[in-house]
């Protein structure tokens, strides 16, 4: 005979039970939504990157360039990746920090600055033994369109860097970034999530230092679009991978004036712009 205490245990079971149950299914989707999980990570890359860097020179009544600069070649490098998304699908707050290095010699070709010989001397075909680095932090909020799928809007911001050694000077370029993107992500699998990144930054306080002078760049753009792919391995191990093409530009600077011993140098830097093929391939771990 079912009497009131027998309901009264069998209701408070059946609460504790739903309850352990929706916790269970909360913590599930949480820690273990393949999208969350890819998204909290630590990673170490191998990275390469096809260069093309072309120089737009215009007559300033001043200087007048032969030709214009070009280099071009692969970067071979390394990148390291740190990411966090906290484990509430409500919030889906995102942080993400990525650190690029490459370096190798590529194909220069263009000209030496020296007005005291013919034009047909100053053309130079060497190499620049080239070094680049870039660092670019993502800060934002994911929003779960499905159980699998996840739209991202970001805020970005960081810094660039190309040290170019060419035989007799050195150059440095830099830039600060700043900008905002849109990453999207899909889960076909437990195991498998796709991506795709695109963003824009504007190049902020850059400029050009040289062995002889230095001066500074106005502002210009970056755009970038990308694809990626992350699968789990096994427990927290994660292999990841993909494609991003780049294009920026430089502004160039003003009239510089210059010496080398006593000679009086007028010169300028050109604008430019740079395009960037880049590929990676890591193994991460989900934390």
């Amino acid at each position: 005979m079912i009497n009131k205490k027998t309901i009264a245990a069998l209701t408070a079971a059946s609460l504790a039970l739903f309850s352990a149950s929706a916790m269970a299914d909360s913590a599930w989707s949480a820690s273990q939504n393949p999208i969350v999980a890819a998204n909290n990570e630590i990673g170490l890359a191998a990275t390469g990157t096809l260069m093309n860097y072309q120089e737009h020179f215009a007559t300033t009544g001043v200087l007048s360039a032969p030709m214009d600069d070009t280099e071009s070649g692969w970067l071979p490098g390394f990148s390291v990746n740190l990411s966090g998304m906290n484990n509430n699908l409500t919030e889906n707050l995102y942080l993400a920090l990525n650190y690029n290095y490459s370096s190798a010699g590529i194909a220069y070709k263009g000209f030496v600055y020296n007005p005291g010989i013919p034009n047909s001397a100053r053309r130079a075909d060497t190499t620049d033994q080239a070094t680049t680095q870039n660092f670019l932090g993502k800060l934002g909020k994911g929003f779960s369109i499905r159980d699998n799928m996840m739209l991202t809007p970001y805020v970005a911001g960081g810094f660039q860097l190309w040290n170019r050694q060419l035989p007799g000077s050195h150059e440095r370029y830099h830039s600060e970034l700043v900008g905002a993107g849109l990453m999207y992500q899909y889960a076909p699998t437990a195991k498998l999530v796709l991506g795709a990144d695109m963003r824009v930054l504007a190049l902020v306080g850059g400029g050009i230092k040289t062995s002889q002078w230095s001066s500074g760049f106005g502002t210009s753009g970056e755009e970038t679009v990308g694809i990626h792919a992350d699968y789990k391995i096994s427990g927290g191990w994660h292999v990841y991978g993909g494609l991003n093409f780049t294009h920026f530009t430089y502004t160039g600077t003003g009239i510089v004036t210059f010496y080398q011993g006593a000679t009086k140098y007028i010169g300028k830097e050109p604008p430019s712009s740079t395009n960037l093929l880049g590929m990676n391939l890591g193994l991460a771990y989900s934390y």
